[in-house]
């Protein structure tokens, strides 16, 4: 009974998650009753309902009939998901805490950056930030091991910033400088220790993705985009991490 709780928890926090990602892009503030993203109508309380809403309509705005995006009941799924997963890993602790707030930021960097191919600084710093000092409280953490995953990721990602301007000189490079913070906030919000498998689990989607995308290509198919949204699959990579192995997958520097 206490998962189902938690679970219902789960998607409301999803539905204050899409509201985050439909309106930060849009430079919208985040007070007043939602509204329909194709057409700007005010929503019936029923269409807000995380999926049920969208589930009812079909898909399709009742009110205009434009396609709905699919993206925003798989944020409310994934949420009460990865809170129903966190809740058996650590019950109501500090911990569990820590790794939905965590995992929010990861949910809501990779919606928006699979949108928009677009992460945003001062949100993503500020979370890196929050994650370094809160992280001596947290167990199976450590403020050295944050400030250590911080810093080589920072390194790390800065040099494939760097690559990615030599290799595509004449176009808009494939890993921005969002990607870098991104990779900060992995790195202090999971530690050092568990920075690889991290990483590694968002590369090899990414990888994957990728290679669909090339075969797709060269059967014919015209509309592939030429590039992917690689922070989105960080973010999946280091969600699924955070999940699968949690803070105490390696262990802590000190």
């Amino acid at each position: 009974m206490d998962v189902v709780l938690v679970a219902l928890a789960g998607l409301l926090l999803g539905a204050l998650l899409n509201l985050v990602i439909i309106r930060l892009p849009r430079e919208q503030g985040f007070g007043g009753w939602p509204r329909c993203t194709r057409c700007g109508q005010r929503l019936a309380w029923w269409q807000v309902l995380p999926v049920l809403g969208w589930l009812v309509q079909g898909g399709r705005a009742r009110c205009c009939g434009q396609r709905l995006d699919v993206l925003h009941p798989l944020v409310d799924l994934i949420t009460a998901g990865t809170l129903a997963l966190l809740y058996f890993q650590h019950r109501l602790s500090i911990s569990m805490v820590y790794g939905a707030t965590v995992a929010a930021v990861l949910i809501v960097t990779g919606a928006i950056d699979w949108q928009h191919r677009l992460i945003y600084t001062l949100p993503t710093l500020g979370a890196t930030f929050a994650a370094v000092l809160v992280a001596f409280a947290i167990p199976h953490h450590s403020l050295l091991n944050a400030l250590a995953g911080m810093v080589v990721a920072g390194v790390l990602f800065v040099i494939f910033y760097l690559l990615a301007r030599v290799l595509f000189p004449a176009h808009r490079a494939p890993f921005g400088l969002g990607d870098v913070y991104l990779g900060m906030f992995i790195g202090a919000a999971l530690g050092l220790t568990n920075l690889p498998g991290a990483l590694l689990y968002g590369m090899l989607l990414a990888g994957a993705f990728s290679a669909v995308l090339v075969a797709v290509r060269r059967i014919g198919k015209r509309d592939v985009p030429q590039y992917i949204s690689y922070g989105t699959f960080l973010c999946i990579g280091a969600l699924m991490y955070l999940l699968i192995w949690g803070l105490a997958g390696a262990r802590p520097l000190l």
